[in-house]
């Protein structure tokens, strides 16, 4: 279940334990790990963050996984579409 701080903006709070707030074309994930910002652009999620706070670490696969589909939750339970584009290797 999510919920606004505020009603118009304000960050997405998740009763999971992890909130997200939207930017210029990114959007950032919040939890115990740290901060996280994805791209986001015309609805699509690009799923290389890079950490913006919190104590410096890598995310392992499962993780990141899991924080994807935790950020396309939070966007789809606002009424918007989004996929997730294909990382580049």
């Amino acid at each position: 279940m999510f919920r606004r701080r505020w009603i118009w903006f304000g960050k997405l709070m998740s009763d999971e334990g992890f909130s997200l707030a939207y930017g210029h074309r990114t959007i950032t994930y919040t939890d115990e790990r740290g901060s996280y910002q994805f791209g986001l652009e015309d609805g699509f999620l690009f799923p290389r963050p890079f950490q913006v706070g919190g104590k410096p670490r890598s995310l392992n696969q499962s993780e990141l996984d899991e924080i994807v589909g935790r950020v396309i939750r939070g966007i789809e339970s606002e009424g918007h579409a989004v996929q997730v584009h294909p990382p580049q290797s």
